[in-house]
Protein backbone atom coordinates (compact mmCIF):
# COMPACT_ATOMS: atom_id res chain seq x y z
CA UNK A 1 0.00 0.00 0.00
CA UNK A 2 1.44 3.51 -1.01
CA UNK A 3 2.17 5.82 1.91
CA UNK A 4 0.63 8.93 -0.02
CA UNK A 5 -2.83 9.14 -1.40
CA UNK A 6 -3.42 12.58 -3.28
CA UNK A 7 -6.73 13.89 -3.66
CA UNK A 8 -7.33 16.10 -6.60
CA UNK A 9 -8.01 17.07 -10.41
CA UNK A 10 -5.33 17.11 -13.30
CA UNK A 11 -7.00 20.37 -14.00
CA UNK A 12 -5.77 22.22 -10.65
CA UNK A 13 -2.30 23.68 -10.84
CA UNK A 14 -2.10 23.51 -7.16
CA UNK A 15 -2.89 19.40 -7.56
CA UNK A 16 0.16 19.02 -10.56
CA UNK A 17 2.28 20.69 -7.93
CA UNK A 18 2.05 18.18 -5.11
CA UNK A 19 2.25 15.48 -7.44
CA UNK A 20 5.34 16.62 -8.93
CA UNK A 21 7.21 17.04 -5.57
CA UNK A 22 6.30 12.97 -5.06
CA UNK A 23 7.29 12.14 -8.33
CA UNK A 24 10.92 14.03 -8.33
CA UNK A 25 11.32 12.91 -4.67
CA UNK A 26 10.64 8.80 -6.11
CA UNK A 27 7.22 8.54 -4.16
CA UNK A 28 4.76 6.09 -5.35
CA UNK A 29 1.26 7.42 -4.36
CA UNK A 30 -2.41 7.01 -5.06
CA UNK A 31 -4.43 9.52 -7.03
CA UNK A 32 -8.10 10.14 -6.45
CA UNK A 33 -9.92 12.22 -8.86
CA UNK A 34 -11.95 14.62 -7.53
CA UNK A 35 -14.10 15.77 -10.66
CA UNK A 36 -15.28 19.41 -9.46
CA UNK A 37 -17.98 19.35 -12.50
CA UNK A 38 -19.75 15.96 -10.97
CA UNK A 39 -19.28 18.07 -7.55
CA UNK A 40 -17.63 15.71 -6.02
CA UNK A 41 -15.85 18.63 -3.88
CA UNK A 42 -18.89 19.41 -1.89
CA UNK A 43 -20.17 16.07 -1.04
CA UNK A 44 -20.25 14.82 2.62
CA UNK A 45 -17.25 12.06 2.22
CA UNK A 46 -14.75 14.86 0.78
CA UNK A 47 -15.14 17.83 3.10
CA UNK A 48 -14.58 15.21 6.15
CA UNK A 49 -11.08 15.22 4.68
CA UNK A 50 -11.35 18.90 3.31
CA UNK A 51 -12.77 21.26 5.36
CA UNK A 52 -12.64 24.07 2.91
CA UNK A 53 -14.13 21.69 -0.03
CA UNK A 54 -10.41 22.10 -1.52
CA UNK A 55 -8.08 20.34 -3.50
CA UNK A 56 -5.77 18.90 -2.93
CA UNK A 57 -5.81 17.05 -0.24
CA UNK A 58 -2.85 14.35 1.04
CA UNK A 59 -2.96 11.81 2.89
CA UNK A 60 0.29 10.57 4.66
CA UNK A 61 -0.72 7.93 6.84
CA UNK A 62 -3.11 8.78 8.81
CA UNK A 63 -2.73 12.56 8.76
CA UNK A 64 -4.41 14.68 6.67
CA UNK A 65 -2.92 17.68 4.68
CA UNK A 66 -4.35 20.97 3.23
CA UNK A 67 -2.88 23.30 1.06
CA UNK A 68 -0.79 23.08 -1.83
CA UNK A 69 2.14 25.10 -0.37
CA UNK A 70 1.81 23.35 3.10
CA UNK A 71 1.68 20.28 1.87
CA UNK A 72 4.84 20.76 -0.23
CA UNK A 73 6.88 22.23 2.76
CA UNK A 74 5.61 19.08 4.66
CA UNK A 75 7.00 16.42 1.99
CA UNK A 76 10.26 18.69 2.04
CA UNK A 77 10.61 18.36 5.51
CA UNK A 78 9.72 14.78 5.81
CA UNK A 79 11.61 13.26 2.77
CA UNK A 80 14.19 16.01 3.10
CA UNK A 81 14.76 16.92 -0.19
CA UNK A 82 14.19 19.73 -2.15
CA UNK A 83 14.37 22.30 0.98
CA UNK A 84 17.60 24.17 0.47
CA UNK A 85 19.90 24.77 3.31
CA UNK A 86 20.12 26.39 6.20
CA UNK A 87 17.86 28.86 7.63
CA UNK A 88 18.46 31.55 5.33
CA UNK A 89 17.59 29.73 2.05
CA UNK A 90 14.45 27.89 3.30
CA UNK A 91 13.53 31.04 4.29
CA UNK A 92 13.85 32.56 0.94
CA UNK A 93 12.42 29.01 -0.53
CA UNK A 94 9.15 30.04 1.16
CA UNK A 95 8.62 33.48 0.26
CA UNK A 96 8.81 32.73 -3.46
CA UNK A 97 5.76 30.01 -2.62
CA UNK A 98 3.78 32.47 -0.80
CA UNK A 99 4.95 34.98 -4.13
CA UNK A 100 3.75 32.22 -6.42
CA UNK A 101 0.20 31.83 -4.34
CA UNK A 102 -0.39 35.73 -4.24
CA UNK A 103 0.90 36.89 -7.69
CA UNK A 104 1.46 33.74 -10.27
CA UNK A 105 -0.79 31.53 -9.39
CA UNK A 106 -4.07 33.58 -9.47
CA UNK A 107 -4.10 34.95 -12.87
CA UNK A 108 -2.75 31.71 -14.69
CA UNK A 109 -5.62 29.96 -13.32
CA UNK A 110 -8.00 32.92 -14.72
CA UNK A 111 -6.18 32.35 -18.08
CA UNK A 112 -6.65 28.14 -17.46
CA UNK A 113 -10.51 28.85 -17.20
CA UNK A 114 -10.23 30.97 -20.37
CA UNK A 115 -8.78 28.06 -21.97
CA UNK A 116 -11.48 25.57 -21.03
CA UNK A 117 -14.26 27.90 -21.80
CA UNK A 118 -12.71 28.07 -24.66
CA UNK A 119 -12.60 24.48 -25.45
CA UNK A 120 -15.97 24.18 -24.56
CA UNK A 121 -14.84 22.48 -21.27
CA UNK A 122 -16.56 24.79 -18.79
CA UNK A 123 -19.34 27.82 -19.17
CA UNK A 124 -18.21 30.88 -17.83
CA UNK A 125 -18.91 33.48 -19.67
CA UNK A 126 -15.91 35.13 -19.04
CA UNK A 127 -15.75 38.91 -20.18
CA UNK A 128 -12.95 39.44 -22.78
CA UNK A 129 -11.62 42.23 -20.38
CA UNK A 130 -11.58 39.94 -17.73
CA UNK A 131 -9.73 37.20 -19.94
CA UNK A 132 -7.56 40.39 -20.67
CA UNK A 133 -6.87 41.26 -16.91
CA UNK A 134 -5.81 37.84 -16.20
CA UNK A 135 -3.62 37.53 -19.19
CA UNK A 136 -1.56 40.93 -18.17
CA UNK A 137 -1.46 39.59 -14.24
CA UNK A 138 0.46 36.76 -15.54
CA UNK A 139 2.94 38.11 -17.84
CA UNK A 140 3.97 40.90 -15.30
CA UNK A 141 4.46 37.94 -12.67
CA UNK A 142 6.34 35.99 -15.71
CA UNK A 143 8.52 38.57 -15.92
CA UNK A 144 9.21 39.13 -12.88
CA UNK A 145 10.29 35.24 -12.32
CA UNK A 146 12.49 35.97 -15.43
CA UNK A 147 14.18 38.99 -14.02
CA UNK A 148 14.89 37.50 -10.80
CA UNK A 149 16.24 34.58 -12.76
CA UNK A 150 18.52 36.66 -14.42
CA UNK A 151 22.37 34.94 -13.39
CA UNK A 152 20.60 31.97 -11.79
CA UNK A 153 20.53 28.80 -12.53
CA UNK A 154 17.49 28.33 -10.10
CA UNK A 155 15.75 30.47 -7.55
CA UNK A 156 16.87 30.48 -4.00
CA UNK A 157 20.62 28.18 -4.61
CA UNK A 158 22.47 26.91 -6.84
CA UNK A 159 20.57 23.63 -6.44
CA UNK A 160 16.73 22.86 -7.22
CA UNK A 161 14.30 23.96 -4.38
CA UNK A 162 10.66 23.09 -3.92
CA UNK A 163 10.16 26.91 -4.71
CA UNK A 164 11.75 25.90 -8.48
CA UNK A 165 9.16 23.15 -8.21
CA UNK A 166 6.32 25.29 -7.04
CA UNK A 167 6.73 28.17 -9.64
CA UNK A 168 7.24 25.34 -12.22
CA UNK A 169 3.20 24.20 -11.57
CA UNK A 170 2.02 27.23 -12.59
CA UNK A 171 4.42 28.36 -15.31
CA UNK A 172 3.82 24.71 -16.69
CA UNK A 173 0.11 26.28 -17.69
CA UNK A 174 0.65 29.09 -18.42
CA UNK A 175 2.59 27.49 -20.99
CA UNK A 176 -0.91 25.44 -21.76
CA UNK A 177 -2.50 28.86 -22.21
CA UNK A 178 0.07 29.84 -25.02
CA UNK A 179 2.12 31.68 -23.24
CA UNK A 180 5.67 31.59 -25.47
CA UNK A 181 8.49 31.17 -22.86
CA UNK A 182 10.74 32.89 -25.46
CA UNK A 183 9.69 36.55 -24.56
CA UNK A 184 11.33 35.71 -21.60
CA UNK A 185 14.94 33.92 -22.16
CA UNK A 186 15.75 33.41 -18.46
CA UNK A 187 12.88 32.37 -17.67
CA UNK A 188 13.01 29.68 -20.80
CA UNK A 189 16.35 28.38 -19.54
CA UNK A 190 15.57 27.76 -16.05
CA UNK A 191 12.21 26.13 -17.17
CA UNK A 192 14.48 23.68 -19.77
CA UNK A 193 16.58 23.15 -16.39
CA UNK A 194 13.65 22.37 -13.87
CA UNK A 195 12.05 19.93 -16.85
CA UNK A 196 15.18 17.51 -16.95
CA UNK A 197 14.70 16.64 -13.23
CA UNK A 198 13.79 12.98 -13.01
CA UNK A 199 10.51 12.21 -12.69
CA UNK A 200 8.77 15.35 -13.78
CA UNK A 201 5.99 15.11 -16.05
CA UNK A 202 4.09 17.76 -17.76
CA UNK A 203 0.49 18.24 -17.03
CA UNK A 204 -2.04 15.52 -17.68
CA UNK A 205 0.80 13.34 -18.18
CA UNK A 206 1.59 13.15 -14.70
CA UNK A 207 -2.23 12.94 -13.13
CA UNK A 208 -4.77 11.14 -15.30
CA UNK A 209 -9.11 11.87 -15.66
CA UNK A 210 -9.78 9.01 -13.05
CA UNK A 211 -8.20 7.19 -9.50
CA UNK A 212 -4.33 6.15 -10.53
CA UNK A 213 -1.55 4.28 -8.99
CA UNK A 214 1.18 7.01 -10.09
CA UNK A 215 4.75 5.22 -9.84
CA UNK A 216 8.58 6.95 -9.90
Amino acid sequence: MNRFTLYGSPHSPATFKVALMLCVSGQPFSFRYVSFQKGMHKTAEFLVISRWGQVPVLIDGERIHLQSAAIVEHLADTLGLFRGSGPAIRQHVREWMYWDVDVLAPPVLGCYSVQLERNGLLRLDIEPAIADYHRRRAEAALATLDSHLAGSRYLCSAEPTIADLFCYGDVAFAQICNFSLHDWPNLSKWTERVTQLPGLKAPFELLAMHDAEVLP
